[in-house]
């Protein structure tokens, strides 16, 4: 069935497409010209990577409230793109006159965080009622149709799998795959560490793409794949965006994740190898002259905290107390105050509500930024975003890095906070503790 003929005739409806701009093209090409047309997105990334696919004019896609406050005073666009945030401020701005929009469109609402979802529901608030309602999303299920039922009553639907009382058999899942998950632009990067991981016999053995545009894009990519086949070791592995993981496993089965080495696993190796020096010191050799000397500040400090420090040292105690006996207490209350890193605390837009640990955003900075471990201070999870402190020089290149990442299938935004004193400003110089 045709979705054009629905679009042309002003009625609502829901298309279960991948999270994928050139899939949205037919749809979005088919609304008039003649009908202002409002576009919510996710983000202004999306926003404007759909205005590069599908464009429109006279159209705005806004990257910048101030400045689309300033291009909307000259006048109504045919198609104004914007993220579900951006639009809420500027309504709040009176820049946003959402009444006079006769076609609104919702791209990947599922994609929307909490912060976004809210939004949304004021927005939508300001629409004119007779005015006609798509919304694209990327995955079937009750999240989907409660979002359908709430801002496009009876649609008509296009893509979406019969239901239980359907006639219409369920489409075929299209055979076995792999993906990668990686950010916009890193495709041909991740090409290469894919190669480097699988080390086929021949290049041709593994078929590499982007997420397909279409259900039809994907079992073309399919028949290829098994045609090109020289063996029944040959893959199909995509590189997608977590955003388009969910359509992907309706289309593909089974999906694997296919592991890559990251910087992360460095980190790991090294570590283990510094707990592999660990456990032989601990089992050969006699520590009771180290215990006598940190005796007194198991009193005081966790025993963990210590051992922690320790390591920070990076020297035997017994080389330390047999230094400079007379002057080593004056050194070290010395090398304490002038070795103190200066520490900034970063806001991170991800918490508990996503099921992020303190070792994922760790991993996230260490991976990103290409940052030592050392130079992260507390870690301190709440329920919808992060505290982390960083070395005050690092931050900046930290929040570089790890906005527009993601983490836990979440967009991640981060940013350096300054209304606040550092986590552990009682106890300076605590490195990775979390």
């Amino acid at each position: 069935m045709d979705a054009a003929p629905v679009i042309a005739r002003g009625h609502n409806l829901a298309v279960l497409i991948p999270p994928v701009p050139a899939a949205a093209l037919p749809y979005l090409q088919a609304i008039p010209e003649t009908r202002p047309t409002l576009v919510v997105t996710a983000d202004a990334d999306c926003a404007v990577s759909l205005l590069g696919s599908c464009p429109r004019g006279p159209s705005l896609a806004v990257s910048g409230v101030a400045r689309a406050q300033r291009q909307l005073a000259a006048g109504l666009p045919s198609f104004l793109l914007v993220s579900a945030c951006d639009a809420l401020s500027l309504l709040k701005r009176s820049a946003l006159r959402a009444a006079e929009f006769q076609t609104v469109v919702l791209a990947w609402p599922e994609q929307l965080d909490e912060e976004g979802h809210a939004a949304l529901e004021t927005v939508m608030g300001e629409i004119a009622r007779d005015s006609q309602r798509m919304i694209l999303v990327g995955a079937a299920g009750a999240e989907t149709e409660a979002l359908i039922q709430r801002y496009a009553f009876k649609a008509v639907t296009f893509g979406f799998p019969p239901n239980e009382s359907s006639e219409t058999p369920s489409p075929v899942k299209l055979g076995p795959a792999s993906f990668v998950v990686a950010r916009p632009g890193q495709h041909e990067e991740v090409r290469r560490k894919i190669l480097d991981a699988l080390d086929p016999e021949s290049d041709d053995a593994v078929t590499i793409a982007p997420c397909p545009e279409s259900r039809e894009a994907a079992q073309a990519l399919a028949q290829a794949a098994a045609g090109a086949a020289a063996s029944p070791a040959h893959r199909l592995v995509f590189v997608v965006e977590p955003s388009q993981l969910a359509w992907l496993r309706g289309v593909f089965s089974p999906l694997t994740a296919l592991r890559l080495p990251m910087a992360l696993d460095a980190l790991e190796r090294r570590a283990e190898a510094v707990r592999a020096r660990l456990v032989h010191t601990l089992e050969g050799e006699n520590l009771d002259r180290e215990l006598f000397l940190i005796g007194p500040l198991l009193s005081r400090f966790d025993p963990a905290e210590v051992a922690a420090a320790a390591l920070r040292l990076g020297q035997p105690f017994a080389q330390t107390a047999a230094t400079a006996p007379d002057t080593a207490p004056r050194a070290a209350a010395d090398s304490a105050v002038a070795g103190v890193p200066s520490w900034a605390k970063l806001w991170v837009g991800v918490g508990k509500k996503d099921n992020v640990r303190p070792g994922d955003v760790l991993g996230a900075i260490v991976g990103e930024a290409k940052l030592a471990a050392d130079r992260v201070g507390k870690i301190e999870v709440r329920e919808l975003y992060c505290l982390v402190e960083i070395q005050a020089e690092d931050a900046e290149r930290v929040v570089r890095a790890l906005t527009g990442t993601t983490l836990r299938g979440r967009r991640v935004t981060a940013r350096v906070d300054r209304g606040h004193a550092p986590l552990s400003a009682s106890r300076p110089g605590r490195p990775g503790a979390y």
